[in-house]
């Protein structure tokens, strides 16, 4: 067996989708003949911890108290802090932290987050950069006292790279980054200053002189990589998310009517949702939608608004099980995907995978609908599309049973143990 060190942050037991790609790699790792120790950060939450994995935590020094002064300086508006929402003829309007939408769907403004200013200012690469310093320690005593093959980092967040990179470059050893969103170039990253800019590109710059090998997620995000570092033009791969078949799933039942299922957060993708919900207004009253997943009260509160709050179920975090139960179940899945080209959920595999018919609201050209070009099983609609019509028939084809699901033989090429076995086939590379 050779041995992988993996620098992952978050790990479980923090809630995140990316855990899945990870525990996945655990999984198979053994049977392509690598054992992995994992080092991450200490952390609370609900997500089991796998078993028969070596894990070493350290400290995570985080901006807490930063936070707290932040909140000191701007407190929430009004007693709650909470959007109010209401419905007229000319559309939703919102209050309390939300754009105003007139005259159709538009987009909502994100809730002003007191952390926000905190983590752009201050936090480079990303909230945890006070756990660098101890991880590297970490790190290099564990390279000192025994032997490894290889290193191996999976993003979000960076700091896991900048960790990855220096031991790497203390060490000797190989290196390989993978990417499941780009870094500089992440949709969702806003840079206060040109000076911000330029720490975040100059960082992945000096991590990425490291690597000896980057996987992504997709296409765009690999294109986007060597475009902007061509010394990696021969030196990378897109490994993609996939689906676990021996992950087990819960027996759901969702009760009458017509549902859909959607799962996980919604991270920036409240504009979209929110034309899906005007959208499934119009519908017969027996269509719902269960959101798994969803912290925000932003859905309940449209849902409302909207007259549509009966038909709309929302739950927060759940077990990975109990979501691939409630795939399985629902007459139809939503898929709600960002504005970029390179944005494609990690869920999608598993929505293939379920058998079940999708609406998929994507962007031209994105890694999704080539995804969907590919193995079938999706309605697609753009970011900016009236979804009325569309919607209406897609409900209507899914009832009649004319609408074709995805081909399972193309899908099971994203198997987690097919997948797993390319990322040992790379790292076999990387250390002959």
């Amino acid at each position: 067996m050779k041995r992988l060190l993996m620098v992952a942050n978050p790990f479980p037991p923090m809630v995140s989708a990316g855990n899945a790609r990870l525990l996945r790699f655990l999984r198979h790792l053994p049977e392509n003949g690598w054992e992995t120790t994992v080092l991450t950060a200490r952390a609370a939450g609900p997500v089991p911890v796998p078993d028969g994995v070596r894990i070493e935590r350290t400290a995570a020094p985080g901006p807490e108290s930063l936070y707290a002064l932040a909140r000191r300086i701007r407190p929430s508006s009004g007693a709650s802090g909470r959007a109010q929402v209401t419905a007229t003829g000319g559309g939703v309007h919102t209050t309390g932290g939300w754009a105003r939408a007139d005259g159709g769907p538009q987009a909502p403004a994100a809730r002003s987050r007191r952390s926000g200013p905190v983590n752009d200012w201050l936090m480079i690469p990303d909230p945890y950069a006070g756990w660098i310093a101890p991880a590297v320690l970490r790190g290099r005593s564990l390279l000192a006292a025994e032997k490894f093959d290889a290193i191996f980092s999976s993003s979000p967040r960076p700091s896991v790279h900048v960790i990855a990179a220096s031991l790497a470059h203390q060490s000797g050893l190989p290196w390989l980054a993978d990417y499941r969103d780009p870094w500089t170039t992440y949709q969702f990253r806003r840079y206060p200053t040109a000076f911000h800019r330029r720490a975040h590109q100059s960082l992945e710059t000096w991590a990425l002189r490291r690597a000896r090998f980057v996987t992504a997620v997709n296409a765009p995000i690999v294109d986007e990589l060597v475009a902007r570092h061509p010394h990696l033009a021969g030196r990378t791969a897109v490994l993609p998310n996939g689906f676990d078949p021996g992950e087990p799933a819960d027996d759901v039942a969702l009760g009458e009517g017509f549902w859909f299922v959607h799962t996980g957060r919604l991270y920036g993708r409240e504009p979209q949702t929110l034309a899906f919900l005007s959208a499934l207004a119009g519908l017969p009253d027996d269509v719902n939608v269960l959101f798994l997943g969803l912290e925000s009260p932003f859905v309940s509160e449209i849902a409302a608004a909207l007259g549509i709050g009966h038909r709309i179920r929302v739950e927060p975090y759940v077990p990975h099980a109990r979501a691939l139960g409630a795939q399985r179940a629902a007459d139809a899945l939503l898929l709600v995907n960002g504005r970029r080209p390179e944005s494609m959920s990690s869920k999608v595999f598993e929505y293939l995978a379920s058998g079940r018919p999708i609406f998929a609201i994507s962007p031209q050209g994105s890694a999704a609908r080539e995804l969907f070009a590919a193995v079938g099983g999706a309605r697609c609609v753009l970011p900016d599309d009236a979804m009325a019509t569309p919607l209406a028939d897609f409900v209507g084809a899914v009832r009649a049973g004319t609408l074709q699901t995805a081909d399972q033989s193309l899908v099971s090429r994203y198997d987690a143990g097919a997948l797993t076995a390319q990322l040992a086939g790379l790292l076999e590379e990387i250390t002959s």
